[in-house]
């Protein structure tokens, strides 16, 4: 897989996966496919802050449509061999219950106005004092009855039964499958989960951008992704890719691996 061959693979998956894709940004430069304007690191501090800073910043190759989060591209050559690879997904961090009328109080330099929402009530929630703070009827609500019965258990509970009653899921870290040709301390490709530094699930083979890509979508958007299963694109799409996934030699592992079928 050279790197003339992961580009056309990465124009593949734009084709085909389209209707979940909002923008695309990625570019071949030299002998690395990644993104303009491209910073190494990750921001290992409040995911939601992390996501931010990606999407702000345009640190990804495909962003997703409908608040689906994004994925990043990025593959190092050396000599014409693949040196590293980085595929990675990026999920929207916290969903909420309320309709965006509902939600008050948004803080005007975040560009986004429910994870503003949510590190605002993050805010109010770790407050040491845990004064009430917000202008939330229905938490207003709440500690009214509560006085009103004599069951009165303080600010610092309601605030948090609202936090969860207001918030219906909250991804905290990203997926990533890594690559290093040279790395001695590990496997060679492995899948982590950002929020576990010490798990890693070894794979034989290097997969594609549209393999990976099509993972990614059959379980985030399973309504558009039943819709181009099995057609002429797709298929081919997946067949091609298939055949350009690369078996890493010398793989040895006797508990858990991944191979790419």
């Amino acid at each position: 897989m050279g790197i003339d061959d992961v580009v056309e693979n990465i124009k593949l998956a734009e084709k085909v996966f389209r209707s979940s894709i909002l923008s695309t940004n990625y570019l071949k430069e030299a002998n690395v496919i990644s993104w303009p304007n491209y910073a190494p690191g990750i921001f290992k501090s409040l995911y939601a802050k992390e996501y931010e800073r990606i999407i702000q910043n345009r640190q990804y190759s495909f962003l997703f449509k409908e608040n689906l989060g994004c994925i990043q591209f990025y593959f190092y050559f050396e000599q014409g061999k693949l040196g590293k690879m980085r595929l990675c997904y990026y999920p929207y961090p916290v969903g909420i219950n309320m309709t965006s009328d509902d939600v008050e109080n948004q803080l005007a330099d975040y560009n986004d106005e429910i994870i503003g929402e949510y590190y605002y009530d993050l805010y109010n929630l770790f407050s040491h004092q845990f004064e009430l703070k917000i202008a939330d009827n229905a938490l207003r609500e709440l500690m009214d009855k509560a006085r009103q019965i004599g069951n009165f258990e303080g600010n610092e509970s309601l605030i948090l039964g609202r936090f969860e009653d207001k918030y219906k899921f909250t991804n905290s870290s990203h997926i990533r499958i890594d690559y290093d040709m040279n790395v001695q301390s590990h496997h060679k490709c492995e899948i982590q989960m950002g929020g576990i530094n010490n798990i890693r699930l070894p794979m034989e083979q290097i997969i594609s951008p549209f393999t990976f890509c099509d993972f990614i979508i059959k379980n985030i958007d399973q309504t558009k992704h039943q819709a181009i299963l099995g057609g002429t694109a797709y298929e081919s799409g997946l067949a091609v890719s298939k055949s350009k996934s690369v078996l890493i030699p010398s793989f040895e592992e006797k508990n858990i691996f991944l191979k790419h079928m």
